[in-house]
């Protein structure tokens, strides 16, 4: 049998098993009382069960051993014992045995409830037995180092797959789209064992999220996220003939691939440690929470993380081929970018707490305050791009037959290139800008900047070591470290603008002014107190008639029915209007025009006001 079949007929089997099972599971814990009571600090709103695991591990165990009994010889690129084997398996049965033990530990976590010491002895134990049948990070060549990694690695992913099970449907999509991408990777090298236990796999989280997509209809529970989170780290690494073990592939393709878990514990730990809470203590501060809470709709978090993890994963698959060079580029223009979505989560969390005032934040606010006024985050993140733009300069100057003669001379400038760069930037004053509402002028700041740091950087490298030195690299190291150090502070404003547009928190309004006014006051609705809570969804101008445009992410309607049409499109019950301004009689009349002929609406009114400050005495008489 082809393995392209096989693989199909395991990957449809598993789809449907899980679907079919996992509703007879849901009955069976609802009949037994196994379900999980409505929390303050969990996300779902209704009792619901929560070992939706066991239906996974059924229906993809069901699967594979249906397809073993088809085609037997599926399995013998498999069998093959690893040479750093501990164990008389093979890794694959390595891998099925210590995903059984991770379920079994879950599972028994989700019956009785075990402490953490307990259930993180059992995540070692099957991390334990992945390790011992020759599964791991080969990385130094020195066994307890690339032994202690390994253990990291498992244990870490299987945390953080657990960490993610916080809403609906987003540790068992992220988990299907991981296995999707590993099963494409295995697929592209020839190891179609593992092809069909990826495709197995993925295809059983597909089944299990016909019944946890929002609303959930049942959890997965620990026992499902154990299981998958064990397995996932497992097949990240297992090897198999002929499957490229390259640094690239040992390490940034898995990373990338699980970069929405890992991006999401890292979240997770870093915001409990600065609110002054105990990391293993639950609540509503994980990465989709977080979205959630600035106003995103459920379903669009949940999408907008998957979207995030199918990029990591299409990242990761296209490390496959790339050479060494051009996946770290990759690689950490990628985890640079989910930094700064993790950093802007963070920023915002701190100023909803501040906010609510919300007490235990000494430590959250000192980094904060400490990050203004010493922006040591952006020097850091500052130093990365530049060293990338910088390596990837030479990437695109030089050939590769000619790349290997040059890189030595990178090796010998890189570190004061970097610094030459970073005090330029320090110069030029570009840690000022406020990253919300970075804008044009902050980018052509930005650029200068790098003229500036570029400048500087080069001279420097003139006068300490002119042999080897490109003009070629350095012009193209200007625009690549431009559009990555301004690219990476218009992200900010970008995050800003994004949430707030999809935003659904609030009181809908339509703005009723001129676009020049409009613009000033959807500005100020967005620095408002959280309460009233006001969000622009249309803006109305009185002056027109024109043709339906927009004003940003605002739809804009001119002339005498304006209003009306922003009102009825909208779906929106109030107005807001500029007070105090040459064009507020426009704007009143249109509104009295529109409450004549269609009725009431309410109205909210921004003031504008400008007055002299008192300087006060300076002491002298």
């Amino acid at each position: 049998m082809s393995h392209g079949l096989l693989a199909a007929i395991v990957g449809g089997l598993a789809l449907l098993f899980t679907a079919l099972i996992t509703p007879i599971v849901r009955g069976a814990a609802l009949r037994g009382g196994m379900v999980r009571q409505v929390q303050a600090d969990r996300w779902h709103k209704r009792p619901t069960p929560a070992i939706g695991g066991v239906a996974i591990f059924l229906g993809f165990g069901l699967a594979v051993g249906v397809g073993y009994f088809i085609d037997p010889e599926s399995t013998r690129a498999l069998a093959v014992r690893s040479e750093r084997s501990l164990l008389p398996w093979t890794p694959w049965e390595g891998l099925v045995a210590a995903a059984t033990l991770a379920f079994v530990v879950g599972l028994v976590d989700d019956l009785v409830h075990l402490r953490p010491l307990p259930k993180l002895l059992g995540q070692l134990l099957a991390a334990g037995v992945l390790l011992a049948s020759g599964i791991g990070v080969w990385l130094t060549g020195i066994y307890p180092v690339d032994a202690a990694l390994s253990l990291f690695w498992f244990v870490g992913i299987t945390n953080a797959l657990n960490l993610l099970d916080n809403m609906d449907g987003l540790a068992a999509g992220i988990a299907a789209i991981a296995g999707g991408y590993l099963a494409l990777i295995f697929a592209l090298e020839g190891a179609f064992g593992l092809t069909v236990l990826a495709v197995g796999f993925t295809a059983a989280l597909v089944g299990f999220l016909a019944h946890n997509y929002p609303p959930a209809r049942i959890f997965m529970g620990d026992s499902g996220s154990l299981f998958l989170g064990l397995f996932l780290g497992g097949l990240a690494l297992a090897p198999a003939p002929g499957l490229s073990r390259s640094l690239a592939a040992v390490l940034a393709a898995p990373v990338l691939i699980l970069g929405v878990p890992i991006l999401d514990t890292t979240l997770v730990t870093i915001g409990r440690i600065l609110e002054g809470r105990p990391v293993s203590q639950g609540g509503k501060d994980h990465t989709s929470h977080r979205f959630i809470d600035l106003g995103l709709p459920e379903k669009r978090t949940l999408w907008m993380l998957w979207g995030l993890a199918a990029t990591g994963g299409l990242v990761g698959v296209l490390l496959r081929s790339a050479e060494r060079g051009t996946a770290l580029i990759f690689g950490g223009i990628l985890v640079a970018g989910l930094t700064l979505v993790g950093a802007y989560l963070l920023q915002a969390r701190f100023r909803a707490l501040e906010a609510d005032k919300a007490e235990g934040l000494s430590l959250y606010r000192f980094v904060m305050e400490t990050q203004a006024r010493f922006p040591l985050a952006a020097l850091l993140l500052d130093a990365v791009l530049i060293s990338l733009a910088y390596y990837g300069a030479y990437l695109i100057r030089w050939d590769p037959g000619e790349l290997s003669a040059q890189l030595p001379y990178f090796q010998r400038t890189a570190f004061l290139f970097v610094g030459a760069k970073i005090v330029g930037f320090m110069l030029s004053g570009i840690y000022a800008a406020r990253l919300p509402s970075f804008g044009l002028y902050d980018a052509l700041h930005g650029v200068r900047a790098n003229i500036l740091a570029t400048l500087l950087a080069a001279g420097t490298l003139f006068l300490i070591e002119r042999v080897g030195l490109s003009r070629g690299v350095i012009a193209v190291d200007l625009l690549v470290c431009s559009v990555m150090t301004v690219g990476a502070r218009f992200s900010f404003r970008l995050l800003e603008g994004t949430t707030r547009r999809w935003s659904e928190a609030g009181e809908a309004v339509v703005v009723l002014a001129t676009p020049e006014d409009a613009d000033l006051i959807v500005r100020q609705l967005g620095r408002m107190a959280p309460e009233p809570r006001l969000r622009p969804v249309a803006v109305a101008s009185p002056v027109g008639p024109g043709p339906r445009s927009r004003l940003g992410a605002l739809p804009l309607y001119r002339g005498p029915d304006g209003l009306g049409e922003a009102l009825r499109e909208s779906g929106a019950h109030a107005v807001v209007i500029l007070h105090g301004t040459e064009d507020e009689a426009l704007a009143r009349g249109a509104l009295q025009q529109h409450l004549d002929s269609e009725g009431s609406v309410d109205v909210y009114s921004v003031a504008v006001t400008l007055r002299r400050v008192d300087r006060g005495s300076s002491g002298r008489s």
